[in-house]
């Protein structure tokens, strides 16, 4: 009895003993964890707080709305929507066969392909971007638990192919691919901002500062220097000419020469933005920047210009254009016309080649070469678009006898349309070659001017004299019997230079003999010109010379555009009024390009021993007879039968460089 007792008394002490263990267990727990609420409520509050946010707080990023492109009158030309786009949560969708049969007879997208993102194991997929109004009513009209709209910003350019070259466009992720959206993507872009916000058990968000803006952030918008209506023009008469003369492509340019602004830019064939994707990469470019080529007869302006500039001619001297042929080293170079002297004033107004020729080689490679420099050939002008070609200008150094022959009618060099017409933009602005403008005004979200672009001068290439000089010379070329008289309009004195430059080889040597680059290159009013307008067609398969295929081009777009700028009409009528192209079988609607034969040496095309005669008593017709095979520089003094002679009867033409004649009345 006393053992049982002593047992029970000994199980007691151990249950009393694991009680009290327990017990100093449960206290010493409580002290840890006070203790431990006392460290992370008072001494890591700052630190947990910090992780729980973490972990339900969200900064909800918002993307910036792109800013918008206007042209110099505040007309839309590309701008950013909020469009609907359709998602799903797969994980909500009840029925994905069902639901993406629904979809299907309404958005326009394979059953298949809905069908396979409604069963992806995640919590979003996307299943169409930028719904229609109308696919986005029957979307909602369906009532599909699980599917739930998106607002989007979509780039749209109301005007569909309108300045599109010049525009360019945007990804799907909203960066610039083409033109200025590329350009100056940083500008319109913007920077993204954020939303507070947190995340529920679920995932699902909860906007806990109520929902963002309709406003949010927004990039900087872009006023171009482009008038909207002149766009219309230059790219409607620009397709009228290049599907006229069945052309591969073709480039207009229109600028104000006092500002260096330009008002239209426009590439055939056009390309609409909203559906880049449906063309070929090729076709995206602005040909008017990118692409380089030859500029024939047009050069001739900038040759002469410099002859005028070094006091080295005079729009009166004649040179001796050799009865049509005229052989530099192994090479004969053609006028269409056997001409034999011809003025300055001729030379261009004729658009001889071989004239031309005379005065380069009296200019020389290197005078030339730092003119062209000048006139802005050889290096990018700066417009601030993508891909902007220098041309091909190579250095003096490297040129041949037969390079500066072939560069004096603008062959075996290349410049862009751009570069044409800024430097004769230098000749209609009396000498000033200004800086392209293309952007106008950078401007913020409230439309307040942050910045704004000013006209500025590059340099002065020609002294206002020579530009007035050349101003008259170019005017001649559109009266009758010049090769620009396609170009003349009834009430406005216009002036400028025809273009036609055969292309080169596909073989690679040489040039072709059925690819050819027509072009016309003028400004108008001539004396104080407001606009200057270069159009180049390439590759016409009806028609080759500039003055048939381009100028007519020149005419329709300088009229419409003097009426949009209310440039009142000068009551100016010229000599050649033509709204009907030219017989093309006339020789003189325009000379042809450059044509270089091999020819043996030791040949000539003239005969060397021919010795001055006396022109005493002559008429100048009548002494320019004898003297047809004088092939030096010959400055005629007063008018009538000639008087005096220098060099005196006798000398031999090989040893004379120059002749002049001194003419009295009867």
């Amino acid at each position: 009895m006393r053992s049982e007792s002593h047992t029970d008394k000994q199980r007691d002490r151990w249950v009393r003993f694991r009680i009290l263990l327990v017990a100093l267990g449960l206290v010493l727990g409580f002290v840890l964890l006070a203790a431990r609420s006392v460290q992370v409520q008072l001494f890591q509050r700052e630190t947990w707080a910090t992780f729980a946010n973490k972990q339900v707080q969200r900064s909800l990023r918002l993307e910036a709305r792109r800013g918008d492109i206007y042209d110099r009158n505040g007309q839309a030309l590309a701008v950013s929507i909020k469009m609907d786009s359709l998602a799903a949560n797969p994980r909500v969708v009840q029925d994905p066969a069902q639901t993406a049969r629904q979809l299907a007879e309404v958005i326009d997208s394979p059953v298949a392909v809905l069908e396979t993102r409604l069963r992806q194991p995640r919590a979003f997929v996307w299943l169409k971007n930028y719904l229609t109004p109308k696919e986005a009513d029957a979307v909602r009209a369906l009532g599909l638990k699980g599917v739930h709209f998106v607002k989007e910003n979509r780039r749209y350019y109301p005007n569909v192919e309108l300045a599109g070259h010049v525009l360019g466009f945007v990804g799907r992720d909203h960066y610039g691919l083409e033109g200025l959206e590329i350009s100056q993507d940083t500008i319109l872009s913007g920077e993204s901002g954020t939303h507070p916000g947190a995340k529920d058990a679920r995932g699902q968000i909860i906007y806990t500062h109520g929902l963002p803006a309709d406003s949010g952030p927004q990039g900087y918008s872009l006023r171009l220097t482009l008038d909207k209506r002149i766009q219309h023009i230059a790219e409607k008469e620009l397709q009228t000419s290049v599907s006229t003369f069945e052309a591969k492509s073709g480039m207009a340019v229109v600028m104000a020469p006092e500002t260096g602004e330009i008002l239209a830019m426009a590439v055939s064939p056009s390309f609409n933005p909203n559906a880049f994707s449906s063309y070929r990469p090729s076709a995206w470019r602005n040909r008017t920047v990118t692409d380089a080529f030859e500029p024939g007869s047009t050069f001739k302006i900038f040759l002469l210009a410099a002859a005028l500039e070094e006091g080295l001619v005079h729009p009166d001297d004649l040179f001796y254009c050799e009865q049509g042929r005229y052989r530099v080293l192994n090479h004969t170079i053609h006028d269409m016309r056997k001409f034999g002297w011809l003025s300055l004033a001729q030379i261009l107004r004729l658009s001889s080649n071989i004239g031309a020729v005379k005065v380069g080689e009296k200019l020389g490679a290197n005078r030339f070469y730092s003119y062209i420099h000048a006139f802005g050939f050889g290096s990018p002008t700066g417009l601030g678009l993508p891909g902007e070609t220098s041309g091909l200008i190579r250095r003096p150094d490297d040129w041949s006898s037969v390079d500066l022959a072939a560069a004096s009618f603008g062959q075996s060099l290349s410049v862009s349309a751009v570069q044409l017409t800024m430097a004769l933009g230098a000749v209609a602005n009396d000498g000033l070659l200004m800086e392209p403008l293309l952007i106008r005004e950078v401007l913020d979200a409230r439309g307040q001017v942050i910045r704004r672009n000013k006209p500025r001068v590059v340099r002065r290439v020609l002294s206002k004299a020579t530009a007035q000089v050349l101003k008259q010379l170019l005017a001649d070329v559109l009266t009758q019997g010049g090769t620009g008289t396609q170009a003349a309009l009834d009430q406005y004195l216009a002036a400028g230079k025809t273009g036609t430059a055969q292309k080169s080889s596909r073989l690679g040597s040489g040039y072709a003999i059925d690819r050819y680059t027509a072009s016309f290159v003028g400004f108008v009013p001539a004396e104080n010109p407001r606009i200057v307008v270069v159009v180049v067609i390439n590759e016409p398969q009806k028609g080759r010379y500039g003055g048939l295929v381009a100028a007519p081009a020149f005419r329709r777009i300088s009229r419409q555009t003097l009426h949009c700028l209310k440039v009142t009409p000068e009551e100016t009528s010229t000599e050649a009024k033509n709204e009907s192209p030219p017989d093309s079988t006339d020789p003189l609607t325009e000379p042809p390009p450059i044509v270089l034969q091999p020819v043996a040496f030791g040949q000539s095309d003239y005969d060397h021993g021919t010795v001055m005669p006396d022109l005493t008593g002559l008429s100048l017709r009548a002494a320019l007879d004898r003297i047809k095979n004088f092939s030096g520089l010959l400055s005629i003094h007063g008018s009538g039968r000639v008087v005096g002679q220098s060099p005196e009867p006798g000398r031999n033409f090989d040893s004379v460089g120059s002749c002049c004649l001194i003419l009295t009345a009867e």
